[in-house]
């Protein structure tokens, strides 16, 4: 079962303490999308047959949806399942990744767009607007140092191509 959800980053600038974890959880996460457990395997492979049936299968299970949700994660938010099996609370730690995702791009799904997301010249930002620009702003300028670091490892494990097929 996937941690609970968040959509929200951290408001806050990132701590060294929270680039710490990120890190902890998305190498161990790499590691494991390398050399997947047995449980991951079954996943997958579970994933492919469904997968394989195509049009031809009738309504997919309850079951069925539960191996096709577990192949996902495994294939592209491993950092999830470990940062749950890791006891970390899932709030906290997925504040913290789209914190850290939302400064460095993922490189495998190429480079960032373009940023639309000015206001227009009549628009002024909320309060909410204003802290999450001054937010990303620092949190990029702190990540400089693990730039590199962090993009090598979302491309293993926020990789596309690991996705059943």
């Amino acid at each position: 079962m996937p941690l609970e959800q968040q959509t929200e980053q951290k408001l806050d600038p990132l701590t060294k303490d929270d680039v710490d974890l990120y890190l902890k959880v998305m190498r161990a996460a790499a590691e494991r999308v390398k050399a997947h457990e047995p449980g991951d395997m079954a996943a997958l492979d579970g994933a492919r047959k469904i997968l394989a049936r195509g049009d031809s299968a009738p309504v997919p299970t309850p079951a069925d949806a539960t191996t096709l949700q577990r192949a996902n994660l495994v294939a592209i938010t491993m950092d999830q399942i470990v940062a749950e099996e890791m006891k970390l609370d899932g709030r906290t730690y997925r504040g913290i990744a789209e914190a850290v995702e939302s400064v460095v791009p993922n490189p495998v799904l190429g480079p960032a767009p373009a940023d639309n997301s000015a206001p227009a010249a009549d628009h002024t930002l909320s309060p909410l607007e204003q802290r999450l620009a001054a937010v990303n702003a620092a949190n990029g300028r702190f990540l400089a140092p693990y730039r590199d670091e962090i993009q090598k490892l979302l491309a293993v494990v926020r990789d596309p191509a690991n996705l059943p097929k």
